[in-house]
């Protein structure tokens, strides 16, 4: 289950504005114009130290150069693709800040979902965003409401295996007007709706300790494909670590189906994880049984 429904930016196709980078291409292009209009320097172009081919190079250098820049300044001004103080600058519009030590990644989810935090919380999403904004160890949220006004936040945390810490909680708990002890306190809110009654938790935690084995083709990157193996089981991991976001068998294969890998199972979990969406699974550990496969 995801706890936001919120657009994947990774899926974002980039605009046709986006100019493909080919200096061979452009050259072509050059030198089909000249000799459209000069083609008597055609034997003179099949020479590498004819000057005319130097400075059609440079100029198609140039252009590429230019191009270069062009879909940079593109990528920079959309959200899927922004990156450092590009993404800054489409925070600024929104009068949004990056907090400390924010990723890229974590900062965009906000600027996604800055429309929902432009006024008091209120709706799931208008929670999350505050939540999230309220500091920048919170790693996700999830909203619920069992009954009118009682507002459950679930805050899984950066630190401690995601549990939030005590020094964490106090400021959640100041930030949507409560208590040290999360009881009501009698100082306002900027951003709980007044009648809203907020109780702030940690996670359920579903812990597993992930085991495979690999069987390697013979060659002599075995340590290599090994690494990537295990580097590819690592992002699936952290792709999960959310609140709410199921261990499937078919994501740990995914990650198991790598350049070099002849074969691989997966040992342990036996099957997926279903994980709620006050939960979160936490892998314990990872082993990787590599072996190479002989020739026949």
């Amino acid at each position: 289950m995801r706890v936001f429904n919120l657009l994947d930016m990774s899926k974002v196709p980039l605009p046709d504005t986006i100019t493909e980078l080919d200096f061979e291409h452009k050259l072509a292009k050059l030198k089909e114009k000249l000799l459209s209009h000069y083609p008597q320097y055609t034997e003179a172009l099949g020479l590498e130290s004819e000057p005319m081919l130097v400075m059609l190079e440079m100029m198609a250098y140039q252009q590429l150069l230019f191009d270069g820049k062009l879909n940079d300044a593109v990528k920079g001004n959309m959200l899927a693709s922004a990156k450092g103080n590009d993404l800054d600058a489409i925070a600024a519009r929104y009068n949004l800040a990056r907090q400390d030590d924010e990723t890229d990644e974590r900062f965009k989810r906000r600027i996604q979902m800055v429309f929902e935090g432009l006024n008091t919380a209120g709706s799931k999403q208008a929670y999350q965003f505050h939540a999230l904004s309220a500091d920048s160890r919170v790693k996700d949220v999830y909203v619920a409401s069992p009954e009118p006004c009682d507002i459950h936040l679930t805050i899984l945390s950066h630190e401690q295996h995601g549990q939030p810490s005590t020094e964490l909680l106090n400021t959640l708990h100041k930030y949507f007007g409560l208590n040290a002890d999360g009881s009501m306190s009698n100082h306002a809110s900027k951003v709980r709706p007044l009648g809203d009654r907020v109780t702030i938790a940690g996670p359920a935690t579903k812990e597993f300790a992930l085991e495979v084995a690999i069987n390697i083709a013979p060659g002599p990157a075995a340590s290599v494909v090994e690494q990537t193996v295990k580097t590819a089981l690592n992002q699936y991991l952290a792709q999960q670590s959310l609140l709410g976001r199921d261990i499937n068998q078919m994501g740990l294969f995914a990650a198991l189906n790598q350049s070099g890998v002849e074969s691989g199972r997966i040992i342990s979990p036996t099957e997926d994880i279903q994980v709620a969406a006050n939960e979160v699974a936490l892998c314990t550990s990872i082993t990787v049984h590599a072996a190479v496969v002989e020739d026949a």
